[in-house]
């Protein structure tokens, strides 16, 4: 009787056993599938000739006008320094969308121009101002007396206090966000490279690359400007390039082409 008992337990575990080995088996071959998958979809992301991170570029909404129009910044890269470029902070100067796309398509094709860097760009920060044609936005506060600089003064123009619009926010958002390096704004029609805060290098080299003169003042005072806030507060170097007046974004490209390429390499 105990002789059986003993079989019978024997039996058992041995069943058991099987049963694990063919569970292991069906387990080996689907990682063995898993493997040659995997294989499979690498060799076909080496033949399709990955760019390399450095080079990714996204388009991503950074914020949004108050008439609810998307605020679009194209970032290009994944690692080293930021370099941040805006246009059209006044929305009467529209040369700067076009000149920036332009830029913008001529470094996708060329991701080497940008390699170990990170840039940010901003064709339009006021799309309610370039829809009406007007240097504000649709409140009627100039976005370039808006941030919140050391030298900001409260005015109907100028917002009732620093930050108060939704554009100037989506500016300094990626400012914080990606702590930039250095910063250009493109402006019109006065003709010239600008700057504030450490740039005087850059902006020489900007300028001899252009053929703009090189103006450290604009002439008059900027309170509540990105290049008091940025330049002078933050000590980031800002270069404001201003494009001559009724200058269409075809020839703005032509002419500034080696000066934004300075922007980026210098």
């Amino acid at each position: 009787m105990q002789a059986g008992l003993q079989a019978g337990s024997r039996w058992v575990r041995l069943r058991e056993v099987r049963r694990f080995q063919r569970l292991l088996g069906r387990r080996e071959k689907v990682g063995r599938s898993l493997l040659i998958l995997l294989g499979v979809f690498c060799a076909g992301c080496s033949s399709a000739g990955v760019r390399p991170a450095s080079s990714v570029s996204h388009s991503e909404v950074i914020g949004a006008s108050v008439e609810g129009r998307a605020i679009t910044a194209e970032i290009l890269g994944r690692e080293g320094p930021a370099f941040l470029i805006f246009g059209v902070i006044h929305g009467n100067e529209p040369a700067g969308e076009q000149l920036l796309e332009l830029f913008l398509g001529h470094l996708r094709k060329n991701p080497s121009l940008y390699s170990r860097r990170r840039l940010v760009v901003i064709p339009v920060l006021n799309p309610d101002g370039l829809a009406r044609k007007s240097r504000y936005n649709v409140r009627g506060v100039d976005l370039n007396r808006n941030f919140p600089a050391s030298n900001f003064k409260k005015s109907r123009r100028n917002g009732p206090y620093p930050a108060s619009e939704p554009e100037t926010k989506a500016l300094m958002k990626m400012i914080r966000q990606f702590r930039p390096t250095r910063v250009l704004a493109v402006h019109s029609p006065l003709l010239c490279v600008n700057y504030d805060g450490p740039a005087d290098s850059l902006a020489a080299a900007m300028a001899r690359a252009s053929g703009y003169p090189l103006k450290p003042s604009i002439g008059y005072p900027t309170p509540g400007s990105l290049g008091s806030y940025a330049g002078v507060d933050l000590r980031l170097p800002t270069i404001t390039l201003e494009l001559p007046g009724k200058l269409s974004g075809e020839k703005a490209w032509e002419d500034l082409k080696e000066a934004l390429l300075v922007f980026v390499n210098h």
